[in-house]
């Protein structure tokens, strides 16, 4: 009824957690917004039935944990269930040029993987009456097509989110534009801190992150509108490291923006052997309970875990400890 995205493949969605794009060639994202398979979607909503596309927000509302419960549960807080549909919420990528190749991404969010896809800017008149206003990429200051969003927008109006790996900080003339919207919340994807994020997150470096993230702190000290937040995916790999990165983030734990992993499937926790599980819950004291309502479901595959394994090579010291832990099961397994 609100909201719309745009992926740097062209897809369009209608939210970025719904499992499937629409099937159909359209030629803006208002287009597709309008569109029958939209329309379809939002009359299955209306009977009640459970859609397929929803399984995240679904896993998310079974576990609880977070201080949103999922994302449907917040676009219900902001816009409640209207009559009309306008779009109001605008998550878009305008490319996948990136400088990360995470061992969870593909080449649908980054270039690093393959080809580069573009896409076309929205027209400005779609800008007019929205209210949120989410981008990503690839790495969203990569790209100068962003800044030309940030310009065209009625800032004043807008609750900005900008998701970045926090490798780049941008230039003064893009400053000024964040600090003009209503609000604006830079969302740092990091899964780790040192060794680990270098290594599950190719193409860091750490020392480069780190600063980026403290002159983003320190603009968010003196603009009250302005927030910064830490990014973590839970995965098979950094899971068991939360809590070194919660203690270098250094804000209250309600303040870090988590998710779990559902795919591919080698990283997804769930699809671990039940002792490795309990070993990422005795290495989270701090979100035991919401990771343990996450694990409890059982799909444990030996070809998936031997595929995980295949994955911990030139691995750094740092995971010394829980990759020997890992090949312990391998035999048992």
């Amino acid at each position: 009824w609100r909201h719309m995205v745009q992926n740097p493949n062209g897809e369009f969605r209608p939210c970025c957690m719904y499992y499937f794009s629409l099937d159909g060639e359209y030629k803006d994202v208002e287009e597709a917004f309008h569109s029958w398979e939209m329309e379809e979607i939002r009359n299955k909503m209306r009977r009640g039935e459970k859609l397929k596309g929803c399984e995240k927000c679904d896993i998310d509302e079974h576990h609880n944990g977070k201080h949103w419960t999922s994302y449907r549960s917040q676009f219900d807080e902001w816009y409640g269930q209207p009559d009309d549909i306008e779009i109001r919420s605008l998550e878009i990528s305008t490319s996948n040029i990136c400088n990360f190749k995470c061992m969870t991404c593909n080449e649908r969010f980054s270039s690093m993987f393959g080809p580069t896809n573009k896409n076309e800017l929205p027209d400005p008149s779609l800008y007019e009456n929205l209210d949120r206003l989410k981008l990503l990429g690839g790495e969203p200051f990569l790209d100068q097509k962003n800044k030309k969003i940030l310009s065209q927008v009625p800032r004043e109006n807008i609750e900005l989110m900008v998701v970045s790996n926090g490798s780049i900080f941008p230039d003064d003339e893009t400053i000024k534009y964040l600090q003009e919207f209503k609000t604006t919340s830079i969302n740092i994807s990091m899964d780790g801190i040192g060794e680990v994020a270098e290594f599950v997150r190719h193409g860091t470096k750490w020392s480069r992150i780190e600063r980026n993230y403290r002159r983003w702190e320190q603009l968010r000290d003196h603009h009250k509108k302005f927030f910064v937040q830490p990014h973590f995916v839970f995965h098979s790999i950094n899971a068991p490291f939360f809590e070194e990165f919660y203690e270098w983030v250094g804000t209250p734990v309600e303040d870090i923006s988590w998710d779990f992993l559902l795919g591919p499937k080698h990283l997804n926790m769930q699809y671990l052997p039940v002792d490795v599980k309990k070993y990422i819950l005795d290495h989270n004291p701090t979100l035991q309970d919401a990771l343990s309502k996450y694990l409890v479901e059982f799909k444990f595959d030996g070809a998936i875990f031997t595929k995980l394994m295949s994955t911990l090579k030139n691995y750094p010291a740092k995971l010394d400890e829980y990759v020997e832990f890992l090949y312990g099961r391998v035999d048992r397994h």
